[in-house]
């Protein structure tokens, strides 16, 4: 069976839950369950700026990235997979990403921003023994210093690696922010 990449826009993938694993629906409410769990798990972490915790959730084969999308009058959204991104990270890139909030340097987060990560409309749409494909909503919410707030939305294309225990691995993260234009002096948050 091939394996869809987060790349692919949700109508091209396979249908949702095909599966020879996931034959009930018990088994199937159990699966979303766990992947919102991850999520919410996921969002927590980055919330309370635990980000070395939040890295380890990736896979060293990862490919994080944001493509700009294309807005034409009369024409839905264009993403061009293979043009200009905001961001398109690897796993070193990652880690230093990570770093650098860590760091008395990094001006951007001096103060650290409070964030609020809020995940919604989680759908699993494909379904092998060793991975699935997952898409959701975020909203994300920075403030800094006195008077500061952002809001990202979006929404985010995950290939998951499934681990033992009922644990998963980011392999492959696509994130399509849904604002034209930003009105932020810098993207210094992860989705």
């Amino acid at each position: 069976m091939d394996v869809p990449s987060a790349r692919q826009e949700p109508e091209k993938r396979v249908g949702p839950l095909i599966t020879v694993e996931t034959n009930t629906a018990l088994e199937r409410a159990l699966l979303q369950w766990s992947v919102e769990q991850f999520y919410f798990y996921e969002a927590s972490l980055l919330d309370e700026h635990r980000y070395n915790d939040w890295i380890e959730l990736f896979s060293k084969e990862v490919h994080y990235w944001a493509p700009v999308r294309l807005t034409r009058e009369g024409a839905p959204d264009e993403v061009d997979d293979g043009g200009l991104c905001l961001f398109d990270d690897d796993y070193g890139s990652l880690e230093l990403r990570v770093e650098s909030f860590q760091v008395k340097s990094a001006w951007a987060e001096i103060p650290p921003s409070r964030t609020r990560h809020l995940i919604s409309n989680v759908q699993v749409t494909w379904v092998s023994p060793e991975q699935v494909c997952a898409t959701s909503n975020f909203i994300t919410f920075r403030s800094r210093l006195e008077s500061v707030e952002h809001l990202f939305v979006g929404c985010r294309h995950d290939r998951l690696d499934r681990l033992a225990d009922d644990r998963w691995r980011i392999r492959e993260r696509k994130i399509l922010l849904d604002h034209s234009s930003f009105m932020t002096d810098n993207i210094s948050v992860m989705f």
